[in-house]
């Protein structure tokens, strides 16, 4: 028979294991709470239907998937947070942790971005790929490092189009005096006066009431974002000229990947290489499905081969003013990366 001096003990040390467990147990809460608080704020610019946004909406799926729930990333879509020049100087100064900025708002920050944007270069997605996630592509993402910017993946807006609400582009000469909006680029700006058309440049969140009041004839952008924004309310004519290709490039805040351990910041960028697959077969089945869709509302003609050449010939003192601008080793890379892969 225990003692009660033995009781009394083995009370005591039940009691101090309990404590332990419990302690134990707090600490266990506490680390599973710290690691559930580590939620990002991602903002795109286009609508929920638009690849843009379905993009973004899988990579944090992806995130929450890999990390067992540890890190969260709400998605913001359709310009709620701002345009792409707004969110992108939020993720320098640590206000937002991701966005998607075309690789035309990116050039503000460093011009060679202007490269992917340069007419008539790309034949078509398959040789986007090649160029972008090779080594020429990969440069430019990691020329962002000092910007306070993590740049990840290249994701696909498409092939530029033009709508318009007074002609059918069939030629360069229908171009002529057309009011087309453009990107607020350098590069889109000369590229349409260099066709003969009187640039505009303003915001895409401003377009569909420019075009609807006829402050502007038309604009370009890829079937996506036509159809998103509902262009085809106020545009009739779709001219399918794919005079330049737009890409689009999954950005993150330096300040947040640096507050990641290794292993999260590993299994971030992998969700975003397994997202920007996912991005670019949604952008390129959709891109197919809305053509057929916009050519009920619209009235889309093809641009003849012949008529592209001319355009581009056309371009020949634009394209050779802004590819002077760049860097020469960029250039020489980046072209080089073109015939590559042909």
């Amino acid at each position: 028979m225990l003692t009660h001096h033995a009781l009394s003990h083995k009370a005591l040390t039940n009691k101090a294991l309990l404590k332990t467990v419990s302690t134990l147990g707090l600490m266990l809460t506490f680390a599973t709470t710290a690691h559930a608080e580590i939620t990002a704020r991602m903002g795109t610019s286009l609508p929920d239907a638009h690849p843009q946004t379905l993009g973004a909406k899988k990579f944090a799926q992806l995130v929450e998937e890999r990390s067992d729930g540890e890190i969260t990333v709400k998605v913001f879509s359709n310009g709620i947070l701002g345009n792409d020049v707004n969110m992108t100087s939020m993720l320098q100064s640590g206000t937002l942790d991701f966005t998607v900025p075309s690789t035309a708002t990116l050039s503000s920050l460093n011009p060679d971005f202007n490269i992917v944007s340069l007419p008539f270069q790309f034949d078509d997605s398959a040789h986007a790929d090649a160029v972008l996630d090779g080594e020429a592509g990969r440069a430019l993402l990691a020329s962002l490092d000092d910007k306070q910017l993590v740049a990840l993946e290249y994701w696909e807006n498409g092939f530029r189009h033009m709508t318009n609400s007074r002609r059918p582009i069939e030629t360069l000469e229908d171009i002529e005096g057309l009011k087309i909006r453009t990107m607020q680029n350098a590069l889109y700006i000369d590229l349409f006066n260099g066709l003969g058309a009187n640039a505009v440049p303003m915001s895409v969140n401003e377009l569909f009431t420019a075009m609807e009041t006829r402050t502007v004839d038309g604009q370009e952008n890829p079937y996506t974002v036509i159809d998103a924004k509902r262009f085809f309310e106020v545009q009739k004519y779709l001219s399918r000229t794919a005079h330049a290709y737009d890409a689009l490039v999954l950005v993150a805040s330096a300040g947040f990947m640096e507050s990641l351990d290794e292993a999260q910041r590993q299994l971030v960028r992998e969700a975003a290489r397994e997202a920007t697959l996912y991005q670019r077969e949604q952008s390129r089945a959709l891109n197919e499905e809305l053509l057929s869709a916009l050519e009920k509302k619209m009235a889309v003609n093809v641009v003849a081969d012949s008529e592209r050449q001319r355009m581009r010939e056309a371009l020949a003192p634009v394209i050779q003013q802004h590819t002077q601008a760049l860097d020469a080793d960029v250039v020489t890379q980046f072209q080089t990366a073109l015939a590559d892969a042909r």
